[in-house]
C-alpha cells in the first residue's frame, strides 16, 4: 500500500507473474531490464502478513532490504524496536487509509501516495467546506507523518 509501482528486473518472467495473479502494466516508450513491465502496487500477492508467491517473487522483491532490516541485521536496532517501528508504520498507513475513505476514496488497489494525489486534485476542483477541510488537514498531516517514518526507517538512501 505504500510503494510506487515496481519495475521488473532482468530474468523476471512477466507471463509467469501474471499467471500467479500479479497485475502488471506495460511501460510505454521505455525499455526496462524486465522487458517493459512494472508490478502494480499495492502488491496483489501480499495477504496482509506475507507474500503468497514468495518462492516465485520478482527479483526486485528478492533483492530489496529496507533500512530497518539492515539495521536489525547489523545489531544497531533490536528486533523488538524494529517490530515497534513496523507496528507504528502500519498504524499510520491505516490512519491515512481511513481518512482517504472519509473523503470518498475507497480504491484500495492503488497505493496511498497516488490516492492522496488523486484526492487532493479532486478536492481542489470541488472546493472544501469546513468539514472536508478539517478531514483533509488531518489527512495531509497523516501522510506527512507516514512519509517521515518511511523515509527514516525503511527507504534506502533517504
Amino acid at each position: 500500500m505504500i510503494f510506487a509501482d515496481v519495475k521488473l528486473a532482468a530474468g523476471d518472467n512477466a507471463e509467469r507473474l501474471k499467471a500467479l495473479g500479479l497485475p502488471l502494466e506495460e511501460v510505454k516508450g521505455r525499455k526496462t531490464a524486465g522487458g517493459q513491465h512494472r508490478l502494480l502496487q499495492p502488491c496483489a500477492a501480499f495477504d496482509g502478513s506475507r507474500c503468497r508467491v514468495y518462492a516465485e517473487r520478482p527479483g526486485c522483491c528478492r533483492k530489496f532490504e529496507c533500512v530497518l532490516l539492515k539495521s536489525v541485521n547489523a545489531g544497531r536496532t533490536s528486533a523488538a524496536e524494529g517490530l515497534r517501528v513496523i507496528y507504528t508504520a502500519r498504524e499510520r498507513a491505516e490512519n491515512v487509509q481511513e481518512l482517504l475513505q472519509e473523503l470518498g476514496d475507497t480504491d484500495e488497489q492503488i497505493n496511498l501516495a497516488a490516492r492522496f494525489r488523486r484526492t487532493t486534485s479532486r478536492l481542489e476542483k470541488i472546493g472544501l467546506d469546513e468539514r472536508l477541510a478539517s478531514i483533509y488537514g488531518e489527512l495531509t498531516l497523516a501522510v506527512h507523518d507516514l512519509n517521515l517514518l518511511l523515509s527514516e526507517a525503511f527507504y534506502p538512501g533517504s
